[in-house]
């Protein structure tokens, strides 16, 4: 499942904060709402009993009308909507109701003795008034369904706008974070910068004060570790100088001692000693590449034409009897500078065609080819390597199916420092555009 990052999680819980207040504050207008709106429509009816009251007994007491006439007229009334209609009726002291309205016998009305005020029933709400003088009352109800539409009509009209808010706060809100985040965002984008070619410290001027504090412990990690990598540099380069002095020496002795004791039975022991000096040279190379790697020799961002280390690369590597005239160089005219340190593609290139010439079918030729973009191609004859098998070439100590003088470090090395200059080593078995083969690619990061 992907992870919200930490400007959208804000942005969200911020919002459902907001939400949540405004379904709260939403409710309680609802039902402050509802409450005014009955207060409105009680109001409502005890102003129109008090105001009939006055009428009716004047038009009943003066004789212009009689009760009788009034029922005929009304009950003759069209009919409406006893849901929507107000009903009344006129009560007298003595006699009891004797006007009422056609959709006052469909009401729910109120049962027991007349008293002044208000009360409830199933379908209307009744407003009483007190008897006047000349013995008359006036009660009126008012729809309880009418007094819900009403309701439900304005609060949707108030809940509609508020809840169209809701998606316009999270992008504001979202706008807010990001905004207020971006000197996150710079760290993020900082950090991210570092890695084994770059461990300068952070800059913290510009941070917030808490961003600060953390960004100046990360300059303390930083400052330690690359003084721990200067070491192991330093170490590395000594251990170099130290190993390969007395090994040389050695091996020279050997050498010497081979010629002056020609036809003599100890040559075969001098001739396996000197080839076991060879091999520890060849292994104490390889482990120092190795430490150099680990300590990050592939760092460096210097400018440096690899075409130029190729050629001389190839050329130690021809040195050797069996090697003479197997390797075919394709480099460009024209300098191909890379932002790398010159050892460590000299340690790439060397690496390359060693592996080439070690595994590859013996006397068939080697292709090296330098592209003026920085891709570097190593490609041998030879059977095909199993993909599962070639997965694991670049792990260390991993010598590969077939058995040879090689000390399964070599394709590590490689890999190690590609991913310090930001590149990759890629494999290819069979070889692009063939039927067999091995195909070694680097691509040099370029200036």
């Amino acid at each position: 499942m992907k992870r919200r990052s930490l400007i959208g999680r804000l942005a969200f819980l911020v919002s459902l904060g907001f939400a949540a207040i405004w379904l709260l504050s939403m409710f309680v207008t609802g039902l402050a709402l509802r409450s005014e709106q009955t207060e409105l429509f009680d109001e409502e009816i005890d102003q129109i009993a008090h105001l009939f009251r006055p009428i009716v007994t004047q038009a009943l007491n003066s004789g212009f009308l009689d009760a009788a006439t009034i029922n005929a007229a009304l009950q003759s009334h069209e009919l409406s909507d006893v849901h929507e209609a107000l009903v009344y009726q006129i009560l007298h002291i003595s006699e009891g109701p004797i006007i009422e309205s056609r959709l006052y016998r469909f009401a729910d009305v109120p049962t027991g003795a007349i008293a002044e005020g208000f009360s409830v029933t199933g379908t209307h709400t009744f407003y009483t008034t007190d008897f006047n003088d000349a013995g008359y009352a006036v009660r009126v109800g008012d729809p309880l369904e009418e007094r819900r539409e009403a309701f439900y009509s304005s609060l949707i009209a108030f809940l509609l706008p508020m809840l169209a808010m809701i998606p316009l706060a999270y992008v504001l809100v979202h706008w807010i974070a990001h905004t207020a985040l971006r000197p996150l965002e710079a760290l993020h984008r900082e950090i991210s910068n570092r890695g084994e070619a770059r461990l300068d410290p952070i800059d913290a001027s510009s941070q917030p004060p808490e961003l600060a504090a953390i960004t100046t412990s990360l300059n303390g990690f930083i400052i330690r570790l690359s003084k721990s990598l200067e070491t192991e540099r330093a170490f590395a380069s000594v251990a170099a100088h130290e190993l390969r002095t007395p090994i040389a020496v050695a091996l020279a002795q050997v050498q010497r001692l081979k010629v002056e004791m020609s036809g003599s039975g100890a040559l075969v022991a001098i001739t396996k000693v000197e080839d076991a000096l060879q091999r520890m040279a060849r292994r104490v190379a390889r482990l120092l590449q190795m430490a150099r790697a680990d300590a990050g020799v592939g760092m460096s961002s210097e400018q440096t034409d690899i075409g130029r280390i190729l050629r001389y690369v190839v050329t130690e590597s021809e040195k050797g009897s069996d090697n003479s005239g197997r390797m075919t160089l394709d480099i460009p005219d024209a300098p191909v500078v890379a932002r790398m340190d010159a050892d460590a593609f000299g340690i790439i290139a060397g690496n390359l065609i060693d592996n080439a010439l070690q595994h590859g079918a013996p006397g068939q030729k080697i292709e090296v080819t330098l592209s003026p973009d920085g891709v570097l191609r190593v490609v041998n004859e030879g059977a095909v390597v199993p993909p599962e098998e070639l997965k694991q070439l670049t792990k260390r100590l991993h010598q590969g199916p077939v058995a040879t003088d090689g000390f399964g470090l070599g394709l590590y090395i490689i890999d190690t420092i590609s991913r310090q200059v930001g590149s990759s080593l890629e494999l290819y078995s069979p070889a692009q555009g063939r039927p067999a083969g091995f195909e070694a690619r680097f691509a040099a990061p370029m200036r």
